[in-house]
């Protein structure tokens, strides 16, 4: 057996204080503004909602004509068009100017089969240049594809309304987050001051059974009791503590505050003794369960429900004939020196339709018809799990805050008449009338009743922080003013 220390004592607390370091106050309205404005979970919604305006953004540029500019400057090395020529080359007309007329018609007849090889020839000439200046514009304009065009349109924009519900709905989902790792701080607080106080009553009265025990009006035994009584909360009181260091450090992560530096929590939500309103008198548990069937991440699932149902028609438009125009103008330049001149610039534009047909895809565009109707199915499947789930949340936070305000008013009650009693039972001790015993029995049952009232409170407000969460109905921030707390 391990033998108890008559002089054991607490452990130290650390809880509160680090070397070096300042001491940090912030209200519960502080953590939630600083979760929302820099935490990471914010911030990927963010990059969501970011990455989806760039969606949209890219669909609504097949709406509009695309205008595409090119120049370029290509300097020929070798060429299949230059050289000796072979049998290829044709030697330029040169007619005798001094013959007679009759040779030269008859000069004139014999070139004359030559004539359009020779103008071919002048052309390779140009395209064996060794310079050659190119520039261009091109403008295109898709007027059909099935239906594609505006039904992609239609799927970035219910996709991005998606997202910014998403969005809408973190935020709910964090402020939720930071207020009940706040009240968890604030039971840790709450739990760890009641221990110490249950420790500090065990040894008010180990002091008092010592006096006693010196002038012999106590046995050994009593003495020996006390001693029990008094190192059995030690580790009660450890473990206090420690549950409070681990909701501090939660509450750090979720609102982004400093590891490392003491915090102090100065909205005061379970320290304080009348008894918060009671919900039931103002809340209409049926229009909180309509809110909630409309709330962001319902919305958000109907967004996308509705850009399924359009990836249905991008998806068909594959069947059918694209039909688009086209417009293009270049200008080219074969200098014989690098820098072209103004006159060896030359002008080719043109102008057209073009209708294109993939008559037969080896079925992939059914494929891919099926696909969507599949995602379809299963985000609409999505969807009513979620109302389902809601309505099954809502209710079961109703049936807890219920619970949390009936007990509430019942352990205040209970508190005070078992704080009553431990009074009553010390004062019995020191007549002689009963026991450390019934000392004992009288604190612990006091310990419980401070500690079931704290946790009662506890899940009193994140009963209303999840149901404000689902409904969008601001219940927690209002009962926080109404008790005189900082607002958010």
């Amino acid at each position: 057996m391990l033998a108890l220390r008559a002089d054991a004592q607490p452990p130290p607390d650390t809880s509160s204080r680090v070397a070096g370091a300042d001491t940090l106050r912030v209200s519960l309205g502080a953590c939630v503004e600083r979760a929302i404005a820099v935490g990471e979970e914010m911030r990927l919604a963010e990059a969501d909602l970011a990455s989806a305006r760039g969606a949209y953004q890219q669909a609504r540029s097949d709406v509009f004509p695309h205008l595409t500019l090119s120049g370029g400057y290509t300097r020929q090395i070798e060429s299949v068009f230059r050289g000796d020529g072979g049998d290829f080359q044709v030697q330029p007309f040169e007619p005798d100017t001094l013959a007679p007329l009759e040779d030269r018609v008859r000069d004139l007849e014999n070139a004359l089969p030559t004539a359009s090889l020779a103008t071919l020839g002048s052309l390779f000439e140009s395209f064996a240049n060794e310079n050659i200046w190119t520039g261009s514009a091109g403008v295109t304009q898709k007027v059909f594809e099935g239906g594609g065009i505006l039904a992609a349109v239609r799927v970035a924009k219910h996709a991005l309304g998606s997202f910014e519900s998403r969005l809408a709905d973190r935020e709910a989902e964090v402020r939720m987050l930071v207020r009940e790792a706040y009240v968890a701080a604030l039971l840790g607080d709450r739990s760890e001051e009641i221990a110490k106080l249950g420790l500090e009553q065990a040894e008010t009265q180990l002091q008092r059974v010592r006096a006693r025990h010196a002038v012999g009006d106590a046995a050994e035994f009593d003495l020996l009791q006390a001693e029990v009584q008094r190192d059995n909360l030690i580790p009660t009181l450890t473990a206090a503590r420690n549950s409070r260091a681990i909701a501090y450090l939660q509450l750090a992560g979720i609102a982004n505050l400093p590891v490392g530096v003491p915090i102090v929590l100065t909205t005061p939500l379970l320290d304080r003794a009348e008894l918060p309103p009671d919900p039931f008198a103002v809340l209409d548990t049926v229009g909180v369960v309509a809110a909630a069937l409309d709330n962001a991440m319902i919305t958000a699932l109907q967004q996308e429900l509705e850009a399924r149902r359009q990836a249905v028609t991008v998806a068909g438009s594959d069947a059918w004939p694209a039909l688009s125009l086209f417009a293009n103008y270049s200008k080219q330049a074969y200098p014989s020196d690098v820098w072209p001149e103004r006159g060896d610039w030359r002008t080719d534009a043109n102008a057209g339709v073009l209708l294109s047909w993939d008559v037969f895809d080896g079925l992939r565009t059914r494929g891919a018809v099926n696909q969507s109707a599949a995602e379809v199915m299963r985000t609409q499947q999505i969807l009513e799990q979620e109302r389902e789930w809601v309505q099954l949340a809502v209710a079961r936070e109703i049936g807890e805050l219920d619970r949390a305000a009936e007990e509430l008013r019942s352990r205040t009650r209970t508190v005070q008449v078992a704080r009553r009693a431990f009074e009553l039972a010390t004062l019995r001790y020191e007549e002689g009338a009963s026991s450390l015993l019934e000392v004992e029995d009288a604190r612990v049952a006091q310990q419980v009743a401070q500690l079931s009232e704290a946790r009662a409170r506890h899940d009193y407000y994140v009963a209303l922080a999840r149901l404000e969460r689902y409904s969008d109905r601001p219940l927690f921030t209002r009962l926080v003013e109404q008790m005189g707390g900082e607002s958010e």
